[in-house]
């Protein structure tokens, strides 16, 4: 399946509709051979875009597994991670999408070109590239880092551009329509057939064959094309075959061979229902057949480690047995013929014993009691080797078990996940109070900036940290002293307090007393603010927080804040202070000890939640469990 350059410019139509104040959160391989764009906004739900150079770009809804972060994701992120996004960009008549990004290094553009094998190219506001998923040199063209990105050469007029004289031509040309057409506008075969199977005109009909009635009849129907093309309409058509998707047009085909279609009201979410489904299935099946692979591999090891185990002990026994029966014996040949051990003499009075060594040869006058200590030795060698085989075996069982866990968990996630959408405050710091009242904190300058301009209501207070790194916190509907208590907990917790470690006071204000704009002839950063009017001070707040898990307007999500809110509102909870453990561990330790707090059904919900959703609800820092006061 081929998505053309008409399917493009709708999407990248609808694109540059949802992205507009988004920002580059990460970049992930994910299936193989796409890649997908994590962005962000301070105020709406995360987005992501995913991009596969094969069949092209479109917006998903869905979470996916990201693979080891390697190759060229990783190049991706050097240059593109954090930045803002701009505009998506189609140049005209190409199977190509340009992604504008602004920078803290300039303008940087991602180019992904969706035709032959495909590519991803990353260049600067000159052109120049700066990295590439694939290197190519053609004639017209070079492709790789360090040289100039040019375009491919144009294959026709653009639809867009369509004008009736330029048909005129058409009439001196002895080649067949369909290729004529072809050839002198940007448009793909699927589409040239259809015109010319609506108004039965046969494909390889030569143009200077053809009548006016005809040459107009193909005129209005190119026509028809632009005008759906330039509406704002989405819809689409899916062609399928054996229940795999051939074909996506904006129109529907009638001169299509495929037996079985529909009509979707949206070209982006046909793309990913059917195309992300699809590719996620290959990409299972693709895992899997790796995983059996390794199971096979890891089988054959154990049962060749086994066998060894068993030679080696029988190896042990009769290197003992022997030693003992010399240590009493006036006559070494004599034990060894009767163990049927083989031995053989050399003409310089030396002998061989092949179980003791293939090289070492011995005086053949060796009295018994001086090989039956060469024997312990030997059999004490081969003991540790089966202490060293035994662990071994013990190892590859457990990485066996493992695997064959992982293809059993892999069978119960064979189906995608959609993204969960975000409760309008959970792009903020937030919690419900112990009285049931919601507090919502910035993250940053900009959502800072956010709830102190959109969410501040005149019966709310603000909170701010005497420290500089503080969030603003916004407590709603003339709240009590407990509310007000625990919201000055949230506020220092989530501050620059929380690295270093130390008690911070903290103030709370009412949002008249909150300054917006800087004094004449002074500056304000970005989510800073003056406060005019006295302070209420809550003196010596200790960095300290739970995360819990909560049931909140029938969604399960998680919070985190003051541990006597967060306790009586959540189903389980852990406690967590200042450490020196990273962010990504605690994560991983908080999600696995709230899962083992709750029932089978609610824990098998949090074990689907991505361990983001944990990250993004702990401070700013290091951190250590409490574990006595949960």
């Amino acid at each position: 399946m081929e998505l053309s350059s008409i399917e493009f410019l709708k999407i990248i139509s609808a694109l540059n509709k949802e992205i507009e104040g988004y920002y580059l959160n990460n970049v992930y391989q994910i299936m193989e051979n796409s890649y997908l764009l994590k962005c962000h906004h301070p105020e709406k739900s995360k987005k992501f875009i995913l991009i596969n150079p094969k069949i092209g770009i479109w917006s998903s809804k869905y979470e996916f597994e990201k693979l080891e972060s390697t190759g060229y994701v990783t190049s991706l992120r050097k240059n593109l991670t954090r930045a803002k996004l701009l505009k998506f960009e189609q140049p005209p008549g190409e199977r190509i999408c340009i992604i504008h990004f602004k920078t803290e290094k300039g303008i940087r553009k991602l180019v992904c070109e969706f035709f032959r094998e495909g590519n991803i190219i990353v260049i600067d506001d000159n052109d120049k590239i700066l990295s590439c998923l694939s290197k190519l040199k053609v004639r017209h063209r070079e492709i790789f880092p360090g040289s100039l990105y040019k375009l491919p050469p144009s294959k026709g007029i653009n639809l867009e551009n369509f004008n009736d004289n330029d048909l005129e031509k058409i009439k001196n040309s002895n080649i067949e329509i369909a290729k004529w057409l072809g050839r002198n506008y940007s448009i793909s075969r699927k589409y040239v057939e259809e015109i010319l199977s609506r108004i039965n005109i046969d494909y390889n009909k030569i143009c200077n064959k053809l009548t006016e009635i005809e040459i107009n009849e193909i005129s209005n129907q190119i026509k028809e094309l632009v005008k759906i093309i330039n509406s704002k309409e989405s819809n689409a058509w899916i062609y399928k075959e054996n229940d795999t998707i051939n074909d996506i047009s904006l129109i529907e085909l009638k001169s299509s061979k495929s037996e079985k279609y529909e009509k979707t009201e949206s070209l982006m979410k046909a793309l990913d229902n059917l195309i992300t489904s699809n590719l996620s299935q290959k990409q299972v099946i693709t895992q899997q057949k790796s995983v059996n692979k390794k199971v096979i591999e890891l089988e054959k090891t154990i049962q060749l480690q086994e066998e060894a185990y068993k030679t080696n002990v029988n190896l042990a026994k009769i290197l003992r047995l022997t030693a003992i029966e010399l240590s009493k014996s006036n006559s070494y040949e004599e034990v060894l013929q009767d163990q049927k051990i083989e031995f053989s003499k050399s003409k310089n009075n030396l002998i061989k014993i092949p179980i003791i060594s293939t090289n070492r040869e011995l005086e053949e006058e060796i009295k018994p009691i001086k090989l039956s200590s060469i024997f312990f030795n030997k059999a004490k060698t081969i003991e540790k080797k089966i202490e060293a085989i035994e662990n071994a075996t013990k190892k590859l069982k457990i990485n066996l078990d493992n695997i064959k866990n992982k293809i059993d968990n892999q069978k119960d996630r064979t189906e995608l996940k959609e993204k969960e959408e975000l409760l309008w405050f959970e792009r903020y710091r937030w919690f419900i109070t112990s009285e049931g009242i919601l507090a919502i904190g910035g993250r940053d300058s900009h959502s800072n900036s956010a709830i102190i301009r959109k969410h501040t209501k005149s019966n709310d207070l603000v909170f701010h940290s005497e420290i500089i790194g503080s969030p603003f916190f916004i407590l709603k509907d003339n709240a009590s002293d407990l509310s007000i208590q625990e919201v000055a907990m949230a506020t220092g917790s989530f501050s620059r307090a929380w690295r270093t470690q130390i008690p911070v006071d903290v103030y709370f204000v009412k949002p008249e007393q909150v300054k917006k704009g800087a004094p004449s002839g002074s500056y304000l950063p970005k989510g800073s603010f003056l406060i005019e009017g006295k302070k209420n001070i809550i003196k010596n707040i200790k960095p300290e927080i739970a995360i819990g898990a909560i049931k909140y307007e029938n969604k399960y999500t998680i919070m985190s804040g003051p541990v006597k809110a967060i306790k009586v509102n959540s189903l389980a909870i852990v406690i967590i202070k200042p450490g020196k453990r990273k962010s990504s561990e605690i994560a991983k330790i908080v999600k696995q000890k709230l899962i083992a707090k709750l029932d089978s059904n609610l824990s098998e919900i949090y074990k689907d939640k991505p361990l983001d959703d944990f990250l993004r609800i702990l401070p700013a820092g290091g951190s250590e469990l409490v574990e006595k006061r949960e």
